[in-house]
């Protein structure tokens, strides 16, 4: 998949859902963007190193960048640096750049960004397991009483990307603490894992999700529900995540005013729709076996002429430009190859549309369509073709 033309419709595809989700309260996301280099001397990797997340996997996934440290010692900076490693203690020290009121909330912070994690060698795995993570990840401050509202919009908003993907069989894993690790794998807060079980267990019942209660899986600080999907071939992916965080907001010391002019720690809901772009990516190309539907195909239409005739090239042209005007992901072939091996390479690289251009279509105005793995579907004019390929891209036609 092209990089720039897949994270821009990544970050589209986000926003547009983004907007949907907090359509109800009539409020939005405010978007960011974090610094990927951190210095030791910033508080944000101080606290986290230092277990001020109360979290030793964040502190170890804060690895020093070493080659960037020395270069620098070299040059009389005697900092370490480190590589961002996730969004949420940037995140945090956004909610607390000001005075919050009870009136500001719920604050809803979302970046599409990227994060680093040191895997082991051995560790990585194709588009499943990487070192440089893509993501849109958000995090949502909000008091108790909201709580299950914007818990229930980002399941809903979980729902809507299924549709869109064609995703029918999911289950949500409700994952929750064991009261005998309290302490020791999961900050000890016996109430508070209560409250917040029970607050997202009645969520997941009132909206009628399908889901599991798994104990003993829950993050260190607070329950989650990880989302579980099944490719076509039936290969189970965890795909997403939607967590509660009832410990962390207070290590950072993060707090709001209340009605009664108290101050109080807000809850705050970790979200990621579709987990690091990469997996997801991963797990649609084995979901749709390569043969994406033409709104998501990373090559949704190559124009192919039968030959290099420079007056069949001239007529290809115009038809490639304008696809690209209207933000088709369009290429073009206008070799001198024969026009089988074109088409033989286009159904190799399983581009959905072809558009083939022969001396007959050009002077009728048509143009020869085939779709991958379909064959021949027969000339048609060429302004129906044009409409019908926005159409189905509009539509996200399966």
């Amino acid at each position: 998949m092209k990089a720039g033309s897949s994270r821009c419709n990544w970050q589209k595809l986000h926003r547009r859902y983004e907007f949907w989700s907090a359509i109800k309260t009539l409020d939005g996301y405010a978007r960011g963007m974090s610094s990927a280099i951190l210095s030791e001397k910033m508080d944000i990797v101080r606290e986290s190193i230092a277990g001020g997340s109360a979290s030793p996997e964040i502190a170890e996934s804060f690895r020093e960048w070493t080659s960037l440290s020395t270069r620098l010692k070299e040059l009389g900076e005697a900092d370490k640096y480190y590589l961002k490693a996730m969004n949420c203690p940037h995140h945090h020290r956004i909610f607390a750049a000001e005075p919050r009121s009870y009136r500001d909330l719920p604050l809803r912070l979302a970046e599409y960004g990227c994060c680093y994690r040191y895997e082991q060698s051995g560790e990585l795995f194709g588009l499943m397991r990487v070192r440089s993570l893509n993501m849109n990840d958000a995090h949502i401050y909000c008091t108790e009483e909201q709580f299950a509202e914007e818990f229930r919009a980002v399941n809903e908003m979980y729902l809507e990307y299924f549709k869109v993907f064609g995703l029918e069989k999911y289950q949500m894993r409700f994952s929750t603490h064991d009261p005998e690790k309290l302490g020791q794998k999961f900050v000890n807060e016996p109430e508070l894992w209560k409250k917040t079980e029970d607050m997202v267990r009645n969520v997941l019942i009132e909206s009628g999700i399908n889901f599991i209660e798994v104990p003993n899986e829950a993050a260190f600080y607070g329950p989650k529900i990880d989302v579980q999907v099944w490719s076509a071939i039936g290969r189970e992916f965890t795909i997403a995540t939607n967590q509660v965080d009832f410990a962390v907001p207070a290590k950072f010391g993060l707090h709001y005013r209340d009605r009664d002019n108290t101050e109080k720690t807000p809850l705050c809901i970790h979200r990621a729709p579709l987990g690091t772009h990469e997996r997801f990516i991963g797990f649609l190309i084995e979901h749709y076996a390569g043969n994406f539907p033409l709104w998501l195909a990373p090559e949704q239409v190559r124009v192919i002429t039968l030959n290099d005739d420079p007056a069949l090239i001239a007529y290809a042209e115009p038809i490639v430009k304008e696809l690209r005007k209207q933000m088709v992901r369009a290429e073009a072939d206008f070799g001198s190859d024969p026009v089988k091996a074109k088409i033989a390479d286009a159904e190799k690289a399983r581009v959905h549309t072809m558009l083939v251009i022969g001396h007959r279509d050009m002077e009728s105005g048509n143009v020869s369509v085939r779709l991958h793995g379909k064959g021949n579907i027969g000339a048609k004019p060429l302004a129906e073709v044009t409409a019908d390929i926005l159409t189905s891209i509009r539509e996200r036609r399966p």
